[in-house]
């Protein structure tokens, strides 16, 4: 299915690739344009674009030209500037809405005004926007193609800016007098004094307090000229915020606890599917075991989901052993954008598109404090467009469809079927300790919840789902992904999509790994790739030093780490060395449990070895010493000389007796062997000894002729 954001390639021609920018809800039209050309967008029927992909005259492009892989320390600080300029611009285009500026009529005229506001010429507007609409839709597409030349630049701030157009109201209301600018003053202020406040005063008492303070003359002397009643009602009701009225009057914290809309009610702020989307954070009450060692406990992980406001479905998730924090909640948003048939292969689990279709960018999150909002509004706002709202701990309404996600999925799986889990009786006394119970790793309860999320999202019936007339005339049934299916069909047009190297620069983690003789060495890993063999990487840092890169790596997955290529457009992927596949597969959360336990290991065999190695050198004295003894005591004294020439000869009559004894000894072993009686014979013993002085007689005579 065709999304905004999506590039397709007309009649295998390189230079003709068109972009869209535009769907209409109804999914009848879109706009595309040309990534190379000069020319605005253009409109299309979406059926014929989709006709001409069936009929091979044309084909949806995986990889964007556009992509800019670049780190956020390499922008240069003129590079910056530029792209913060054109963005400042591109934003005031946007606030009119991407439909009106397909309109060439009145994008001539915001252009026009934005050229004015901001002080450049039309020609400058213009070429931001295409820029903007050829290159990804996205903030970084705007950096000029000068963006790596220059010095390193600082950190992006993230600005401010108010959004949207002030409200207005119709100047005329009702049979009284005009309501002109000087009595929505008086109404203002009125009901600033006397309405909007804790004392929970009438509308009727606010009115005839205004009429007593500000229209006691017309009272007595023109009663006509007075607003009515129902005039000032009208405005109260149709002119001021009546979230802001009800928090003046109740106070904020009652306003969220009691008067905010009932659960589930954010559906209401959407229109279609992926338009936004809800993440949030919660420990499974489950204890796991580590891959490496299922003897090894490694606690309770931290589980993520996203899903679909509109929908229901879950669109992404993640399992750690940290957070609740941004650093992980963002690699449930990465595994949002990732084709999920290739995913579940990662885990023997074969699915086909049509039971898990997510793989897009919303167009805002709805996510917990704590959990997203710290660091993440550089990072989605700024670089992906997106919009972030924060849930608040007052604001359960918000979270609503996640917390109850949780809930369905502990006391449906979780608690009934697996081993470890953790029951109400947990900790008392006479009960199983549950953490013993774990049998679970990471990967086996990342695939349970896969299983989960496609039987969930196909099957799982919402029996409190509130279906429109729409859905009830064409019975759609209240299953996430019958519902999706119908939205992208009736209400589409705001899934958005990303290039897989794009959401890496942006998701994924960066860290420093050094190019050695070994290989490229990230976290005592050991990685090579094509690019490193061909260019002799690792010959050049036996010769030379070693030298840092900076890479990117995905914590789910430690077989593979990403280096920026030179033509910036693309990731060289680096695998794992074959001698260290102990890693592969794993996470970088087992891969740490995994090395703080052997640290520990050897802080523990250090202290053995030490204590062995002082046993070593304590044997090792008592047997020189024994020696030592014993050379005294023996009654033959010869003279250093002579026992240096006698050297040879004595070696040869140590290698007799040597023999002689194994000679023995196995002519005993083929005895016992034969079924006789064992004989002991002894290492040394007097027969020994005799044969010994025997040869060492019959040796010194010899010696004797040979010096006569």
């Amino acid at each position: 299915m065709l999304s905004i954001n999506m590039l397709i390639q007309y009649d295998n021609n390189p230079e003709r690739v068109e972009r869209i920018v535009y769907i209409d809800e109804n999914r009848q039209f879109c706009f595309l344009i040309n990534i190379y050309d000069n020319s605005f967008p253009i409109s299309n029927d979406l059926h014929e674009v989709e006709n001409s992909i069936i009929g091979g005259e044309a084909e949806i492009l995986e990889k964007d030209p556009w992509t800019v892989i670049v780190f956020e320390k390499d922008i240069s600080e003129k590079a910056r500037q530029v792209q913060e300029k054109a963005w400042a611009v591109v934003s005031k285009l946007l606030k009119v809405g991407q439909k009106e500026l397909l309109n060439p009529i009145e994008r001539n005229s915001v252009i026009h005004r934005v050229s004015n506001e901001m002080g450049i010429t039309k020609k400058t507007v213009v070429k931001y926007l295409k820029r903007y609409w050829k290159r990804g839709m996205y903030p970084f597409a705007l950096l000029p193609d000068f963006y790596k030349r220059g010095g390193k630049g600082q950190e992006k701030q993230s600005s401010e800016k108010k959004r949207g157009r002030p409200r207005k109201v119709q100047e005329v209301v009702g049979s009284g007098v005009n309501i002109d600018e000087e009595m929505k003053k008086v109404f203002r202020l009125t009901a600033n004094k006397y309405y909007q406040t804790k004392k929970n005063v009438s509308v009727r008492f606010a009115y005839e307090q205004m009429i007593k303070e500000f229209f006691r003359e017309e009272l007595e002397k023109a009663p006509e000229q007075l607003p009515t009643y129902y005039q000032f009602l009208y405005w109260i009701r149709k002119e001021q915020n009546l979230s802001h009225e009800i928090i003046r009057r109740t106070g904020k914290r009652n306003f969220d606890l009691n008067f905010r809309p009932v659960l589930g009610s954010s559906k209401n702020e959407v229109r279609s599917p992926g338009e936004k989307i809800q993440i949030d954070a919660t420990v499974a009450d489950v204890y796991l075991v580590s891959e490496f060692n299922r003897e090894w406990i490694i606690g309770r992980p931290v589980l993520y989901f996203c899903k679909c406001v509109w929908s229901s479905m879950i669109v992404g998730f993640h399992i750690g052993l940290e957070g609740p924090n941004f650093e992980q909640a963002r690699m449930a948003l990465m595994n949002m954008v990732e084709d999920k048939v290739e995913y579940c292969k990662q885990f023997d689990i074969d699915i086909n598109e049509k039971e898990w279709p997510a793989a897009f960018l919303p167009n805002s999150i709805v996510a917990d404090r704590a959990e997203l909002l710290s660091n993440a509004s550089n990072l989605l706002t700024e670089k992906l467009n997106i919009r972030i709202e924060n849930s608040g701990s007052w604001r359960g309404d918000l979270k609503s469809l996640i917390e109850r996600q949780f809930g369905l999925f502990t006391n449906e799986v979780v608690k009934p079927m697996l081993p470890g889990a953790v029951d109400v009786d947990f900790g008392k006394r006479g009960t199983r300790d549950h953490r013993l119970s774990g049998k679970l790793t990471l990967t086996d309860f990342k695939k349970i919840i896969i299983r989960y999320i496609l039987y969930f999202n196909n099957q799982y019936v919402m029996e409190n789902f509130i279906r429109d007339e729409e859905m009830i005339t064409e019975e759609v049934e209240p299953i996430p992904i019958k519902l999706w299916e119908w939205g992208m069909k009736n209400r589409a047009g705001r899934l958005r999509k990303i290039s897989k190297d794009l959401m890496m620069l942006h998701m994924l983690p960066v860290g420093s790994a050094t190019v050695s003789e070994a290989g490229i060495r990230f976290r005592n890993m050991l990685y090579s790739s094509e690019l490193a063999l061909k260019e002799q990487w690792f010959v050049k840092a036996r010769f030379q030093n070693s030298w840092k890169v900076d890479i990117v790596y995905d914590p789910r997955n430690a077989g593979q780490i990403y280096i920026q290529n030179p033509d910036s457009k693309s990731y060289e992927v680096c695998h794992l060395l074959e001698h260290q596949y102990r890693y592969k597969n794993k996470t970088m959360d087992d891969i740490n449990f995994l090395h703080e336990s052997e640290k520990l290991q050897k802080r523990k065999h250090k202290q053995d070895q030490l204590k062995a190695k002082i046993d070593l050198k304590e044997e090792v004295e008592k047997i020189v010493k024994d020696a030592e003894k014993k050379s005294k005591s023996s009654g033959v004294k010869e003279s250093s000389n002579k026992r240096i020439k006698d050297i040879k000869n004595h070696r040869k009559l140590e290698q007799e007796l040597i023999r002689k004894k194994q000679n023995e000894i196995a002519k005993t072993e083929s005895n016992d062997t034969g079924g006789s009686q064992s004989k002991v014979i002894p290492m040394s013993g007097p027969a020994d000894n005799e044969n010994y002085l025997l040869l060492k007689r019959m040796q010194k005579k010899g010696m004797e002729k040979r010096e006569r």
